[in-house]
Formats: structure tokens, sequence, C-alpha cells
């Protein structure tokens, strides 16, 4: 009798586990298709979808969100780490160049860069306040240096003739496209 018991109970306790993994399961595929689609829809919105949709899809807590707001915030997190790497990158230029106007551009470059950091952190501080004027205004203060920084190394290197590593002008190029992504992110929100 108690093994009788004790078998209807383990039945009954495998019917409830994988009813509960056989309801839950639509409802988490539904969850993950609608954060893809207001991912979808917001970096469409951004004119620069790709870099935005990879970004996005790069950070795990993408599949959790369900409002634009902590999308603007994963992106913010995204360009973050993308002008740290960034700055690596320019620094390690500036110590494999003789020319001392170059060295100067790479320092010059990197030092916008960390500044565009500050600003993007900033940003990220007052969309958590919901001060998306102020977020949209320091990305924009971001991005303006990303841009110099652009324009002072092209300008090195057409003075130099020598190139610009191609990594390098496609990490500035994405730096730049996830600053318009996140500003028209952010104006959305206000």
């Amino acid at each position: 009798m108690a093994t009788t018991t004790t078998i209807h109970y383990s039945i009954l306790f495998l019917i409830a586990s994988l009813s509960l993994l056989i309801f839950q399961q639509p409802h988490y595929n539904s969850l993950v298709q609608a954060n893809d689609w207001l991912i979808q829809v917001e970096c469409h919105n951004a004119k620069v979808p790709a870099t935005c949709i990879q970004c996005l899809h790069s950070d795990h807590r993408s599949t959790h969100t369900t409002n634009a707001t902590t999308i603007a915030a994963i992106l913010l997190n995204c360009l973050s780490n993308h002008a740290t790497n960034l700055a690596g990158n320019i620094s390690n230029l500036k110590t494999s160049k003789h020319d001392m106007v170059s060295m100067k551009v790479y320092h010059d470059c990197t030092r916008l860069l960390v500044s565009a950091k500050k600003e993007i952190v900033k940003a990220g501080v007052k969309i958590d306040k919901g001060d998306y004027d102020g977020a949209d205004h320091s990305v924009f203060i971001a991005f303006s240096y990303c841009v110099q920084c652009h324009t002072e190394i092209d300008q090195d290197g057409r003075r130099t003739k020598i190139d610009v590593p191609m990594k390098v002008e496609y990490e500035i190029n994405v730096l730049e496209e996830l600053c318009e992504a996140s500003m028209r992110i952010i104006e959305r929100l206000k």
C-alpha cells in the first residue's frame, strides 16, 4: 500500500512538473518574441538597425527588456564598452607611431574618447533618473567627441599618407553609429 501511494505521488509530481514546463514555455517564447519585436522597432527607428540590433543582442539583459528605457540603457552600456576598447586600440597606435604629430593626434583622440565615455556614463545616470533631455545632451557631446577624433585621425592619415588600420576606422564608425542610435532612442523617450 505504501509503495502504491508513493508511486501515485511520484506520478502526480512528474505530471505537475511537466505541466509547468509545458504551460510556461509558450509564455517564455512570446516574451522573447515581444522583446525581439521591441528591439527591431527601436533599432529600425534608430536608422542604423544592424549595429543597434547587434549591440542589443550581445547583452543578455535584452531578452528580458519590456521597454525602450531599458533598451536605451543597454545601448549606453554597449557604447561605453566600445569607447573604452577603441580608446585602448588608439592608444596602442600612438605608441607604434614615430611621427610626433601623429603621436599627438592619437593622444588627443584617446583623450577625446575617454571624455566621450564620461559623457556616456553621465547619460546612463540621467536615463535612470528619467532626465531624457540631459541624457540626450550627454550622448550628443560624446558623439561630438567621437566625430572630432575621427576627423583628426582622417586628417593625419591624409597628411602622412599612412593608412589608419581598417579595424580602427571600422570601430570609430561603429561608435558613431551607436551614438546616433542612442540619441534617436532617447529622443523618442522624451
